[in-house]
């Protein structure tokens, strides 16, 4: 990742450098490899291994062969165990109706509102214009042209 720039890591994968760094300390301990085998695959490799498949979509082995010609059975134990310990760690991050009468509740709006049955929250994301910033200005521009920010929001039948 150190011999790509900005705009080539976000384009790889979809998120920037300080996020990725976040991800492999938020992970590392849960992940590091417990064995000094000349083959074992670092926290930090394992983590730009599970964002390529989950940036991409693109099949196992073809991750496997971008990645120092990883076997795609590598691969997949990779993404797995990423992706479990991020799962895991969801909560810290997202926080869901506590109570099943709260739930209930959702479920039952959401219904009346959209017809969503079993639901319990809406995931929508938007684009907020903000003016250019000094650094890394065309990092911030959309698709249709502007300067913004896409905001990722969950919420319930009333829009909290």
């Amino acid at each position: 990742m150190t011999h790509l720039n900005r705009a080539e890591v976000v384009m790889r994968y979809r998120i920037g450098r300080e996020a990725i760094h976040y991800i492999v300390d938020l992970v590392r301990d849960e992940i590091a490899p417990d064995t000094n085998r000349n083959r074992a695959v670092s926290a930090e490799m394992q983590v730009l291994i599970a964002l390529t498949f989950l940036a991409s979509g693109s099949f196992l082995q073809v991750i496997g062969d971008t990645f120092h010609s990883f076997d795609k059975s590598t691969v997949s134990r990779v993404v797995r165990r990423v992706t479990q310990v991020l799962a895991a760690k969801l909560g810290q991050f997202v926080k869901s109706p506590s109570t099943r009468a709260d739930r209930d509740e959702i479920k039952q709006g959401l219904f009346r509102v959209g017809g969503f049955p079993c639901a319990i929250g809406c995931v929508d994301s938007t684009h907020i214009r903000i003016t250019a910033p000094s650094e890394n200005e065309p990092d911030y521009v959309n698709r249709k042209g502007y300067h913004s920010i896409n905001v990722h929001t969950i919420c319930d039948h009333r829009g909290k």
